[in-house]
């Protein structure tokens, strides 16, 4: 009897040691300062971006971050510190990214992964974007609601299948507003593309800011190291 107690409490133990997990942990790295006003040369045509700047863009209708099978692997992005004067913010993001020449960068930023640095070769290629909208009065979280509303329809018709989740409040920063997770894709005749994201509006003063990362699907939970990178960094002036 002596024994079968030791052999049974060296199983348990065994199986409680083979179910602990040790959790991934962001790796500081250094950030370096950049002018919104950089000249440095885009190696991509983002004329060709497909779609080229998807509307807009968190509990999910089927939760976009379950845990998946094989987890994907920590993203090892070397940072560095944008800065908009024009529209008010700084933050962190990888100094490989490239920004998009094609927008307005007095209300609108876009950043897009290089095509040698995506996770799923031949797939959406990921990108991040700020939208800033001067409203003229001082702006509240119910603004914020509103304008996500509005942009969550917009969204809808700009890609082939679109599937909000509900809305929830939450924070970007110290501005606070309303959040949204979706799922879309996009068909450009050729491929179908699956997507996941995420889109917040927060109120700041009297603007409101539009925040979005658009990410293929099965990398998604990858791409969002650099949603929380950027949310720990912002900084609104």
């Amino acid at each position: 009897m002596k024994r079968f107690l030791t052999l049974f409490a060296c199983a348990l133990l065994m199986s409680a040691s083979a179910c602990a997990e040790a959790l991934p942990s962001d790796t500081a790295t250094p950030d370096v300062a950049v002018s919104a006003d950089s000249d440095a040369s885009p190696s991509i045509d983002f004329d060709l971006l497909t779609p080229e700047n998807p509307a807009a863009t968190p509990v999910a209708v089927d939760p976009i971050d379950k845990p998946t099978p094989t987890p994907a692997p920590t993203p090892s992005f070397v940072y560095e510190t944008y800065e908009n004067t024009s529209m008010g913010i700084s933050f962190s993001i990888p100094y490989t990214w490239l920004l998009n020449p094609n927008t307005d960068h007095a209300t609108s930023i876009q950043f897009v992964e290089p095509k040698e640095e995506m996770m799923e070769p031949d797939g959406y290629q990921t990108r991040f974007t700020i939208e800033k909208y001067n409203m003229g009065l001082e702006q509240s979280a119910s603004d914020a609601y509103a304008r996500l509303e509005a942009t969550l329809e917009e969204m809808a018709t700009t890609f082939s299948s679109f599937t909000p989740a509900e809305i929830a409040s939450g924070s970007f920063g110290d501005a606070d507003g309303y959040y949204c997770y979706y799922k879309a894709e996009y068909n450009d005749g050729v491929k179908n593309y699956e997507m996941n994201g995420r889109i917040i509006v927060v109120a700041h003063g009297k603007a409101l800011f539009q925040i979005r990362l658009t990410a293929p699907r099965n990398w998604y939970s990858y791409y969002n190291y650099l949603w929380r990178k950027v949310r720990s960094t912002i900084e609104y002036q």
